[in-house]
């Protein structure tokens, strides 16, 4: 659906932007569809995509794939699988290796060259796949009042390194690069990654009521810049809930 010329200045003034791919200028990967997407990866010789198991739906016949179990602690506590799968182009011409995620998600690529430190935090399962290098860590966060109603839980994923992350999840991705200082409030069942240098804090929902009856629990999550922040409309838990049958 089309957006008015007042409806765009509203939305511009926000300092939000609908997420959109921004492809590198070297043909990589592609990504098909609206909803439950495709990406497909291009491997030159020997070149590698990392990814969780259960992903692949499509590859060249000379592409190998293989198990790596190392750092199963930091993956599983991370909230993704003990293993990760490995693709090869095993030849010196083109491969090719399609992904898609293990619920109806959209694909988010982040080429973390381009974020603050080369260091992006997000919540815990946010990761499907990688190529180039990256490191997947796990930040234990120690205040209990942020872990338990910041959205992103007591262990967070860490993606540190040069190389370009693909992202899951559901419902519409929005982004906002916040200046030094500036502060934006997010419903905490939103949050879906940030930046290093961005500062996570909590408050609450507004008064006794409207924490009870508002719909939007007791807190909200505060981000403060500068840096990245990424939120999704749909997230698959609440997906999840809405779908689910009431009660008999």
């Amino acid at each position: 659906m089309e957006v008015n010329e007042q409806g765009l200045l509203v939305f511009k003034a926000s300092g939000w932007n609908k997420f959109e791919v921004q492809y590198p200028d070297e043909p990589k990967y592609s990504i098909t569809g609206a909803d439950s997407q495709v990406v497909t990866v291009q491997l030159a010789g020997s070149e590698q995509v990392y990814s969780e198991p259960g992903t692949m739906m499509y590859m060249s016949t000379y592409v190998k794939s293989d198990t790596e179990c190392g750092g199963c602690l930091n993956r599983c506590c991370s909230g993704e699988s003990c293993c990760t799968m490995i693709m090869t182009n095993t030849q010196e011409e083109l491969g090719f290796v399609g992904l898609t995620p293990n619920f109806p998600a959209k694909v988010i690529p982040v080429d973390l060259g381009t974020i603050n430190e080369n260091h992006l935090h997000c919540k815990a399962g946010a990761y499907m796949a990688h190529y180039g290098e990256v490191e997947i860590e796990t930040n234990l966060e120690c205040n209990p009042c942020k872990a338990c109603c910041g959205g992103a839980g007591f262990i967070q994923q860490g993606l540190v390194g040069t190389g370009t992350v693909f992202l899951n999840s559901t419902g519409t991705i929005m982004q906002k690069v916040l200046e030094e200082g500036e502060k934006i409030v997010v419903d905490t069942n939103c949050v879906l990654a940030w930046a290093e240098g961005v500062d996570m804090e909590i408050q609450s929902a507004g008064g006794c009521c409207g924490m009870a009856l508002g719909g939007e629990g007791l807190f909200n999550t505060v981000f403060k810049g500068p840096g990245l922040v990424m939120v999704s409309s749909m997230t698959k838990e609440k997906y999840q809930i809405a779908v689910a049958p009431e009660p008999a």
